[in-house]
């Protein structure tokens, strides 16, 4: 079983906090579905961190940050990276962990069905 560390959007207005906690969860789903263990520091820390003091915020980067040693991969959500994003993806580089671009299952169907109606499969 491999440990998958998912690395998405957290931060922006509510709406988009709430889209993005929403991507994280499908993303670590799909992985979870596909027998691996999942590392989601974002769906974990906010809970007792807030995110809006930046001190709290960076202690919860900096765990994130020793959590992502445990990880066989990085998957990194298809889309905008963000500052945080862009520095997992570096310490997953620093590590040599493999880093897997991976696109929102949601997103992915949607396409997908949008393809088969329209005849452009």
């Amino acid at each position: 079983m491999k440990i998958v560390y998912i690395c998405s959007p957290f931060r922006g207005t509510a709406e988009e906090i709430r889209e993005n906690i929403a991507l994280a969860k499908r993303l670590s789903r799909k992985a979870a579905l596909e027998g691996h263990a999942v590392i989601c520091p974002h769906l974990f820390y906010p809970r007792f961190l807030d995110e809006g003091k930046e001190a709290e915020r960076e202690i919860g980067i900096r765990a994130a940050l020793k959590l992502l040693e445990l990880a066989d991969e990085v998957w990194v959500a298809d889309g905008r990276i963000s500052a945080g994003m862009a520095r997992e993806i570096s310490r997953a580089g620093e590590l040599s962990i493999p880093t897997k671009c991976v696109c929102d299952p949601e997103a992915a169907e949607e396409h997908l069905m949008n393809a088969v109606i329209s005849g452009k499969e």
